[in-house]
């Protein structure tokens, strides 16, 4: 199938080259404000409106007040993260050399000098014969490198019996786990959400660039719309246009003015438009076509206004007017909600964006199937609003009833826009369509439908639980929920001797609720070998579930590369899905596999979600 112009060049996310086709040239009827004029076809609208669009400048805020806010700078670590190296297990820090030919059968006897925790430095270094009680996380004491777990020691008053050689930097998070210095982490157009501020945390920046907030004027028209807590009169309405997009625009990070109704008067209308020129942006609804008190025109061209172009070929929302006052985008729309509100969507925020400095300009797109028959006159591209949500055959839309230019209820139900081509006219069911995401869709939430399992898998140190951490708020934001397995290979009591809940276990209690003001903590009973099984059983109901470890599992798997960080342990059971990582770093066997760099977490999620999607179809069938 075709997809329209603007679809294909402005919103489809490919490696390939974008493909730019002829622009749609059409002449609506009853809009043409001159015989010399013409309507724009919307990817040239869009690429006029993105040319005049210069972002905001840089601004400094303080670390706190970074949430929400739009990374202008990338970020480079400025030390190594972590800064020292730290054991990766519960155990004793070692010499390696002490222990060569260490075996179960000829065991290796060294001095315990004393213990070291998370937040300690030990200074006396490690002598020959000598080991150091270590806690997870701890810095690894100087001469030190190798951590045994504590399982696979015997202890002997004040000395360790250890009958393993451990190789070199066994279970030892090395240096720059997470980020090295003078790795870019963070790019230019970042929205900054948790993560990326933790991130920034701990890197030492406790003040951030970020692009300053757009001010975006909203004015409406009309003597007719009254305030909505107003009574209405006969041939009054209620005036909504102003507060969904001031909604739309505080959605972005951006700050809304709301500069309230002008009425049908050339001279007040004036005077509204010339005072929301002092805005980076401004967005009038109504009065923008021709009819005898449709004054926008007049008014913007009368404040100083340069147009640059009137009328786009689309349906709904082809009143459109857009021009440039000393930096300032103007933009007259509709003044029926549904078409100022799709004019808004497709023309408006990409604009919106491009100031706030966001690296996606516009909403997510996909090709969907029809859920059932579209039948719509040609002439014009469509933009249909409809309800889009995942199937086991993928991306499933239905459009919605109440499609007219001034309905609200449509609008307010849609999480989607289907977009038609100007030549067609019928799409039959099951027809791909292209489709604009405007929310997250989730997965399918089918009665007795299983979670979609992902292991995560790699060596000490390659970074497991940094990708969980990253890619959590990335399935969030696609409306996925997220329940986290993790195996602990050296946790063998779920407590220390002594606490209440190790007390209530002697005791015989399967299950033990810990309950506080910062959550609450179910601890149960071990049941024997079919350990995962039985933690997946536990977990909850969520859409997907990462699990940390487990990998000789049957499981589906991510598997984690970085260089320098190697296992002693056997290769990953497969399959293995994907690499994530420095690919380069991995075994031979996994070439050939999808690979993903540490700042493509939304590609990553994306894959994730193709994943969980056939597994769902394989359940089906």
């Amino acid at each position: 199938m075709a997809i329209s112009t603007f679809f294909l060049y402005r919103m489809w996310e490919t490696a390939a080259s974008p493909v730019r086709l002829p622009v749609e040239v059409e002449v609506l009827e009853g809009f043409r404000a001159g015989p010399a004029e013409r309507t724009t076809g919307v990817a040239e609208a869009l690429d006029i409106i993105l040319e005049s669009a210069a972002r905001r400048p840089t601004e400094l805020v303080p670390l706190a007040k970074a949430a929400g806010r739009v990374l202008a700078d990338a970020i480079t670590a400025r030390e190594d993260l972590w800064p020292f190296p730290r054991a990766a297990m519960d155990g004793v820090a070692v010499r390696r050399a002490d222990l060569a030919g260490a075996s179960e059968a000829a065991p290796v006897t060294l001095r315990v000098r004393g213990a070291i925790f998370c937040g300690q430095v030990w200074d006396g270094g490690l002598g020959s014969g000598e080991a150091l009680r270590i806690a997870t996380g701890a810095p690894m004491p100087p001469g030190a490198d190798a951590v045994v777990p504590r399982e696979l020691l015997r202890w002997g008053g004040e000395e360790v019996l250890i009958g393993v050689s451990p190789p070199e930097g066994w279970h030892v998070f090395a240096a720059g786990e997470d980020a090295r210095a003078g790795e870019s982490v963070l790019e230019a157009g970042t929205l900054l959400g948790g993560g990326q501020i933790g991130l920034l945390a701990a890197l030492g920046y406790w003040e951030v660039p970020v692009v300053g907030r757009a001010a975006v004027a909203i004015l409406a028209t009309g003597d007719e719309l009254v305030s909505p807590d107003s009574p209405l009169k006969p041939g009054q309405v209620r005036e909504s246009n102003s507060y969904v997009l001031a909604a739309e625009v505080a959605s972005l990070g951006a700050d809304p003015r709301l500069l309230g109704v002008a009425p049908d008067d050339a001279e007040q209308l004036e005077a509204k438009v010339r005072e929301g020129l002092r805005a980076d942006a401004l967005v009038i609804c109504g009065g923008v076509s021709v009819g005898e008190r449709d004054l926008v025109r007049g008014a913007i061209e009368r404040a100083g206004v340069r147009l640059r172009f009137v009328g786009v070929a689309m349906k709904p929302g082809a009143p459109v007017a857009f021009g440039l006052s000393s930096g300032c985008l103007v933009f007259a729309l509709p003044g029926t909600p549904g078409a100022a509100r799709i004019a808004f969507e497709v023309l408006v925020r990409p604009a919106l964006c491009a100031l706030m400095g966001m690296r996606q300009l516009h909403r997510p797109a996909t090709l969907a199937r029809l859920s059932r028959q579209i039948s719509v006159k040609p002439g014009r591209l469509r933009y249909i609003w409809a309800r889009a949500g995942l199937a086991p055959s993928g991306v499933e839309v239905a459009p919605l009833p109440g499609q007219g230019t001034a309905t609200l209820r449509s609008g307010s139900d849609a999480n989607a826009l289907v977009v038609i081509e100007p030549g067609q006219s019928t799409l039959p069911e099951g027809s791909r369509v292209g489709t604009l995401l405007l929310a997250p869709i989730g997965l399918p939430t089918a009665p007795g439908r299983r979670p979609f399992v992902l292991g995560i898998t790699g060596a000490p140190g390659a970074g497991k639980t940094t990708l969980i951490e990253r890619l959590i708020p990335a399935l969030a934001d696609r409306g996925i929920t997220v329940a986290v397995v993790k195996h602990h290979s050296h946790m063998d009591a779920t407590d220390e001797e002594g606490t209440d809940t190790w007390r209530a276990e002697r005791a015989g209690a399967e299950d033990t609720v810990l309950v506080g003001p910062a959550g609450l903590v179910k601890r149960k009973r071990a049941s024997g070998a079919r350990l995962l099984d039985q933690a997946l059983a536990e977990s909850g109901p969520a859409d997907v579930i990462l699990v940390e470890g487990f990998g000789q599992s049957s499981l589906p798997k991510l598997l984690v590369c970085r260089a320098g960080a190697e296992s002693d342990r056997p290769a990953p059971a497969e399959p293995v899905v994907a690499v994530v990582g420095d690919a380069g770093t991995c075994t031979a066997s996994l070439v050939g596999r999808p690979s993903f760099g540490w700042d493509e977490m939304g590609r990553i999620a994306d894959f994730v979600l193709a994943q969980a999607q056939e597994f769902e179809g394989a359940a089906e069938a």
